[in-house]
């Protein structure tokens, strides 16, 4: 069971996050349903299992993948096998008078959905699963066959790291971008040294991912590189480095992010600063928040709310409360996460028997139990008993 804040405006403001999220469980846009099974599954409680499992059944792969992964992260016995099962399935037979070019696009969707659940297990579950991405490894789709060598040179098997160092000297940008995007996958150590030289390459799309991938190696090793890239010609990659430096800042980056904070003409960057600032502890004026989240630009209405989870002030809670209502439903979805995570709180711990003792004190009245979830509730989440 999971239980908001007791206080009377906490608990409607937790059933409001809450109903957002049901909302989106239904959503016509796939991708929507997508973010409101990682906003279940990031909330952290088993009570969200049921709904999980019932986005296992959904018709899009993404929506699966997401529901999934998010179960084997809660420790579920379902959530595994599912990715297991949707990295390895094979791709289903083209429907007789189908145009040719429509069914070749179902075939690269399919295929990439296969190497995206590969990627999932690789996050959740690499040592067990040794077999599948070995098995995928040998499988006749590249981007599978991608995914599986990455989930296997990250185990500790270099020699499949070999393929996407010779492929990152390929004339061909995108053949480039495609081993750099691997060797983000692998994560390890060991890929710094070539995604510093991916940093340098000439195709800023090469460049902006090689940010990405040294932002989820999060080491020390990288803050040089990511504070160089703050200073790159194209936007695209100054966007990336800035990410990286925000959503896990490392010890030395303030002063990068501060410099990037006072930059005037990009509110998105600006905010994505501020994101990195919040998450080491700085305090500092909401107002740029609060403008950003009247934007017309769905992008910086996000960044505005990212920036808000790292925020713990009752100031960013209100702000939160308010995109609840935004016309966009990425931002409600996102919105109404963050504020279920922020009123969110574990039961109370048991309270131990008293020692027999022929003078004890008169123990206290036990306390009273939980209210049960409402029947037909599938979320099996209520707000807590106000008694």
């Amino acid at each position: 069971m999971l239980w908001v804040a007791a206080a009377p405006v906490n608990r409607a403001l937790g059933a409001r996050a809450l109903s957002v999220l049901r909302s989106a469980m239904a959503d016509p846009d796939a991708d929507v349903r997508a973010l409101a099974v990682e906003a279940f599954g990031g909330i952290g409680n088993k009570a969200t299992v049921p709904v999980l499992k019932k986005s296992l059944k959904d018709e899009d792969r993404s929506v699966r993948i997401a529901a999934a992964e998010a179960l084997a992260r809660l420790g579920d016995p379902d959530g595994v096998p599912a990715l297991e099962r949707l990295g390895s399935e094979k791709a289903p037979k083209a429907d007789k008078g189908v145009p040719a070019a429509i069914a070749e696009l179902r075939v690269i969707a399919h295929a990439k959905a296969r190497a995206a659940a590969l990627r999932a297990l690789l996050r959740v579950n690499p040592e067990k699963s040794v077999k599948v991405f070995r098995r995928a490894r040998r499988d006749k789709v590249g981007a599978v066959r991608d995914a599986g060598a990455a989930a296997l040179a990250r185990l500790g098997d270099a020699q499949e790291l070999e393929p996407f160092l010779t492929a990152m000297h390929d004339s061909d940008a995108a053949i480039r971008l495609q081993a750099v995007r691997s060797l983000a996958d692998v994560g390890t150590p060991e890929v710094i040294d070539p995604l510093r030289r991916a940093a340098e390459d000439r195709a800023p799309e090469v460049r902006a991912a090689a940010m990405e991938g040294l932002g989820g190696i999060g080491t020390l090793e990288v803050l040089p590189i990511l504070k160089a890239a703050l200073k790159d010609k194209s936007d695209l990659v100054r966007g990336k480095a800035l990410e990286s430096l925000a959503r896990a800042p490392l010890p030395g980056s303030g002063g990068a992010l501060e410099a990037e904070r006072d930059r005037p003409g990009n509110a998105y960057l600006q905010l994505t600063a501020l994101e990195g600032l919040a998450r080491l502890g700085r305090v500092f004026d909401l107002g740029l928040v609060q403008r950003s989240l009247s934007q017309r630009d769905v992008d910086t209405r996000l960044a505005a709310v990212r920036l808000l989870e790292a925020v713990k002030r009752d100031e960013a809670t209100e702000l939160l409360a308010a995109a609840l209502a935004d016309a966009d439903p990425r931002v409600r979805v996102r919105a109404a996460a963050a504020l279920i995570k922020r009123l969110a709180r574990p039961p109370a711990p048991e309270t131990p028997a008293p020692s027999p003792s022929p003078q004890a004190a008169p123990r206290a009245e036990p306390p009273r139990p939980a209210r049960a979830a409402p029947q037909g509730d599938p979320f099996g989440v209520v707000p807590e008993d106000p008694r």
